[in-house]
């Protein structure tokens, strides 16, 4: 065993230990530079530099990485031989959580990864997998382009920063779907479409919406509301009113928002917050893409 894998396997036995936060990703190679990030809770999105190199990787998160590199070199997850790698540019790897993963690249490489906690494949598995247990094993080099979409959209919004929760929380799920579909296999997989939301049901869920608009909303607190999973809530609200769940809380704070904006002296900034935007900045910028116009200018009667 080469000298950076035991060092590696070393640090990997601090996590279990207790000694390192087990919670977080543990990389055993400094030659790893996360170039920028964002966390949402159940999913976090990096953009991520590597040197060459060998190292070993262990977390409690499901990991999927999209390469913006061809990746070339060697590959061992636990219990498994060693195998070429091989990651083509736009082509996706996963690796479920807990195992041991080492590797050993060759050339400098760059690559998107994404971090999902395992409960969100527990929350549905009884909607989407017979028998409700999801078996998850790895696999690389796989062209999947509606995983790729919404790792790159996940990615896009780092920058942008104006991706609220429910909306991440939305393509968490969707992107465990397609992580479901693409490596389970097929006869498992349950399709028969959820049934609608009841009037009841869904009318609670708006009351809950509108309640707390200023409020960091999830995915998984208004499927609570609901008494549903965040996948069946997705599905059934979609069925029952035409639109995504995302696009209506979006729509209801943009309508709210436009109403102080027209009504109120409020300062822009105090509306942001009203309306569950972080920042005056991320507020303007889906204002203007809903509306077309920034809050400032319909403010002043601009068009």
């Amino acid at each position: 065993m080469s000298e950076p894998i035991e060092r590696s396997l070393s640090r990997i036995g601090e996590v279990k230990a207790g000694r390192v936060d087990a919670n977080n990703p543990i990389w055993s190679f400094a030659g790893f530079h996360v170039d920028q990030a964002r966390s949402w809770g159940l999913i976090s999105a990096e953009v991520v530099s590597r040197e060459a190199g060998v190292s070993a990787w262990q977390s409690d998160r499901h990991r999927i990485v999209h390469a913006l590199t061809d990746i070339p070199g060697t590959v061992q997850s636990e219990g498994r031989p060693a195998e070429r790698y091989g990651l083509r540019r736009e082509k996706i790897a996963f690796r479920p959580a807990k195992g041991v993963v080492r590797s050993d690249v060759p050339v400098p490489v760059r690559f998107v990864q994404i971090l999902q906690r395992p409960e969100t494949y527990h929350a549905f598995a009884c909607d989407l997998v017979r028998g409700g247990v999801v078996a998850l094993e790895p696999h690389g080099d796989v062209n999947s382009p509606p995983i790729s979409r919404i790792v790159l959209t996940l990615t896009d919004d780092i920058k942008g920063g104006v991706l609220d929760h429910v909306l991440a929380d939305a393509l968490n799920t969707a992107l465990a779907v397609q992580v479901i579909r693409q490596f389970v296999e097929p006869s498992a997989i349950n399709l028969t479409p959820s049934s609608g939301l009841s009037r009841e049901r869904l009318q609670r869920v708006r009351d809950y919406i509108e309640a707390r608009l200023a409020e960091p909303l999830t995915l998984t607190d208004i499927a609570e509301v609901a008494c549903l999973s965040a996948y069946h809530l997705s599905r059934s609200f979609k069925l029952a009113t035409g639109t995504g769940i995302h696009r209506y809380v979006t729509a209801r704070r943009i309508a709210r928002a436009r109403q102080l904006v027209l009504t109120t002296d409020l300062p822009l900034a105090e509306i942001a917050g009203a309306v569950g935007f972080d920042s005056q900045a991320s507020f303007t910028t889906r204002f203007r893409q809903e509306v077309g116009v920034t809050p400032g200018r319909l403010r002043s009667g601009q068009s």
